[in-house]
């Protein structure tokens, strides 16, 4: 039986490989405070371990989407399962944290592959539009509830194991998928193959990265003028190239012309946007369950749970509903749901009002699932299918660039408000530690070894900037993610529903399946 005849069983194995690699975007956070204590990570060592994973994604994925076009899908898929395996093991046992941000590099290599390649085999496998549709919601539910049950995850192997077996856990997950998708899928190669070449992806890595550093270091409160200016400047000029010589490319990497398309436009729009205030919000929620309320990581992660659980329903649904609803109808419910929730959780003391923040969780996740199933499809079907796995590639940096930028984004505005808040007595300036007002992991352990009453103190201000931090960090949120929902309501108000916005963008090319 070939795999477009068992197609819902290659879309379990392939929504399988992908479910790790979701999965480790957030994973780690609910180990940060492990790590800050383990490893004595800085605050701003914990935002490059979280962010590099994301970030070289962005660039790689610019490589592997069209290199699986050449070598074939499940070649790549192979190829990147065996990468993020090792990755896994070698970060798993990282003494220090410059070696576990490599590490952590070297798992976005092996993800690079398997997200472009489990994407282009769901558009090869699948060619009817509503099963298509359907398909890629799976896809996209496995996207945000896989960020989303990291922390879950993550919390129950460290009730019971030491930080690295969040990673460990991967190997024999990745074992069993690699027995699987040799056994199961078919290796199909694109016919007509478009040149490809390495600079791209480089300026791709260097223009985000600098970007974001400028970004890090201009929200610490050490960083000199210099630290931000200089990484800034040649980021955005890098970047700057990067735009240019895909808009002069006769074979781009990133097809910047399809963003001529309203509905491309919006679709990538709806992707990055809803992941960057997700991602950054679900690691600060996780440390504020932890360092200030003082769960332990099992009881955090539960504490998450509805998250991914809303996640998982609510992508599926939002395939379902948008060839009744529209993508207007489905993204602008979906991304007020999540408003609702980002300003309940702003409004509403996680320590008092526990049931409430988890309703407001639910709204998150479930609005997020959906929004991100229609954007997915509106970026995937779009294309032919021998460029499906150039579409993929579009579909996973817009997915990356928002994790990352929100961890960036949201993390560094989190730490300038905590140095802003954190305020002492007078007395005990002279017996506090300096890096306790960089970040909440750096208070609780500044607090530990001062001791006595003055460490309750220093601990008692340090949860209490963090809090008002994270309070102000959700209103953000909620303001963002509302905006988001007044745009795209009004863009896609232009033109009256019709066949075109009603169903799937794949309808009109449904001979090229």
């Amino acid at each position: 039986m070939t795999d477009k005849q068992n197609r819902w069983f290659v879309l379990a194995v392939v929504a399988g490989c992908y479910l790790p690699v979701a999965a480790d975007a957030t994973i780690l956070n609910i180990a940060v405070p492990s790590l800050t204590d383990t490893l004595g990570a800085t605050a701003r060592e914990v935002l490059w371990i979280a962010d590099i994973y994301p970030l070289m994604m962005v660039g790689l994925v610019l490589v592997t989407g069209p290199l699986g076009d050449r070598m074939g899908h499940k070649r790549l898929l192979l190829l990147g399962l065996a990468v993020f395996g090792v990755a896994s093991a070698v970060s798993a046992f990282s003494p220090t944290p410059p070696l576990l941000i490599a590490g952590r590099a070297a798992l976005a290599t092996g993800a690079s592959m398997i997200i472009p390649a489990t994407l282009a085999i769901i558009r090869q496998v699948f060619h009817d539009d509503r099963e298509r549709a359907v398909a890629i919601g799976v896809w996209s539910a496995v996207a945000s509830g896989g960020a989303a049950v990291g922390p879950v995850a993550g919390g129950a192997l460290l009730e019971h194991f030491w930080w690295g077996s969040v990673f460990l856990i991967n190997v024999p997950i990745v074992g069993l998928a690699l027995v699987l998708v040799t056994v199961l899928l078919a290796n199909r190669a694109a016919e007509h193959k478009e040149p490809w070449e390495p600079l791209s992806p480089v300026l791709g890595i260097v223009g985000v990265v600098g970007v974001v550093y400028a970004v890090k270091a201009l929200a610490h409160s050490g960083s000199s003028a210099t630290e931000f200016l200089v990484p800034g400047l040649v980021g955005a000029t890098v970047l700057v190239l990067f735009v240019r010589r895909q808009l002069r490319a006769r074979h781009p990497m990133l097809d910047l012309t399809l963003f001529a398309e309203r509905r491309f436009r919006i679709g990538v729009l709806a992707s990055v946007v809803p992941v960057l205030v997700m991602v950054g919000f679900e690691l600060l929620l996780a440390q504020e369950l932890q360092f200030v309320l003082g769960l332990s990581p099992w009881e955090a992660g539960f504490f998450l749970l509805p998250m991914p659980i809303a996640a998982f329903v609510g992508g599926p649904l939002g395939g379902f509903l948008v060839s009744r609803l529209g993508l207007r109808g489905v993204v602008s419910a979906g991304l007020v749901m999540a408003a609702v929730g980002y300003a309940g959780t702003a409004a509403f003391s996680t320590q008092h009002a526990s049931g409430v923040i988890m309703v407001c969780l639910v709204l998150i996740g479930a609005g997020h699932g959906a929004v991100q199933t229609v954007a997915s499809d509106a970026i995937m079907t779009g294309a032919p299918q021998h460029r499906a796995g150039a579409a993929a590639s579009i579909e996973s940096v817009s997915y990356e660039v928002g994790a990352g930028l929100g961890i960036a984004l949201l993390g560094s505005l989190m730490a300038a408000l905590y140095t802003h808040s954190f305020v002492l007595p007078d007395k005990l300036e002279a017996v506090t530690p300096s890096e306790a007002g960089n970040s909440i992991g750096e208070g609780v352990t500044a607090a530990r070894r001062v001791g006595g009453e003055a460490g309750d103190l220093i601990a008692d201000a340090a949860r209490s900037a963090y809090t008002y931090g994270f309070r102000l960090t959700a209103v953000v949120a909620c303001v963002t993610v509302a905006l988001l929902a007044m745009f795209t309501s009004v863009a896609l108000r232009q033109r009256k529903p019709g066949r075109q916005e009603t169903e799937p963008a794949g309808t009109a090319s449904r001979g090229q399946a």
